[in-house]
């Protein structure tokens, strides 16, 4: 039971990081209107949504998937604040080479898990984490038990399919975040389908197969952020 509570409120954390957020443009933009402070455009502030994310992700237990995500998402997110702000005289253009860096770290990275992985037995993951940003990402899970995720979209896409996967205990939750992008999740016929993102500029499409929800039916729940992007559920 401990481990459940833990599970959903790391989960929920986004939510409660672009809830702040949320709020503080809000006041800095009804501060604008009042006088009380003098802002062009609390737009300039976007990027405080990727930083909530980014944040979020960081704060995951140690082990838990998307962690590397989060720190990109940071970095990316401070930077064009500040670039927003005036303060960095330089655009993110100008270091494109330190993409190149961080692309070999990540092989380097993910050679060294690989040969972790490659020493253990083979399993379906319960869990998934996936980021595309500029491009695009497929995933494919054929778990026995699966347990959820995280999957991210920022000027890109991402696939899942679920169609070989299954949930034998409790609600199987994905966390998504797309802004300026779109994932697509494929599920099985037999699973139900519980909706529970906040789009905003954007739209969640449930497009599967709805059968009436009994004890102990498998059900997918999927909750996150669509920001000027979307999120396709379907058989």
């Amino acid at each position: 039971m401990q481990g459940m509570d833990e599970e959903r409120s790391t989960l929920n954390a986004p939510r409660l990081f672009l809830g702040l957020v949320v709020v503080t443009l809000g006041l800095i933009a009804l501060l604008d209107n009042l006088g009380v402070v003098h802002v062009e455009s609390a737009w300039r502030f976007w990027p405080l949504f990727l930083i909530a994310f980014g944040t979020a992700r960081l704060l995951r237990p140690a082990g838990c998937p998307g962690r590397w995500t989060g720190f990109l998402m940071v970095v990316v997110g401070l930077w064009f604040l500040l670039q927003n702000l005036g303060v960095m005289p330089y655009r993110l253009i100008h270091f494109w080479p330190v993409l190149i860096v961080l692309v070999g770290l990540r092989l380097v990275w993910g050679g060294m898990r690989q040969r972790a992985r490659e020493a253990a037995p083979s399993e379906g993951s319960a869990r998934i984490s996936t980021f595309a940003m500029l491009g695009g990402s497929e995933h494919k899970s054929n778990a026995a038990d699966f347990r959820g995720g995280d999957v991210t979209a920022i000027l890109g896409g991402s696939k899942i399919d679920l169609r070989n996967a299954n949930i034998k205990s409790g609600d199987a939750v994905i966390d998504t975040f797309a802004m300026w992008g779109g994932i697509e999740i494929i599920v099985p016929r037999t699973w139900s389908v519980s909706v529970q993102g906040t789009p905003i500029l954007g739209a969640y499409e449930d497009k599967t197969e709805q059968h009436p929800e009994t004890a102990g039916a498998p059900r997918l729940v999927i909750r996150g952020v669509v920001l000027m992007g979307g999120v396709e559920i379907k058989n």
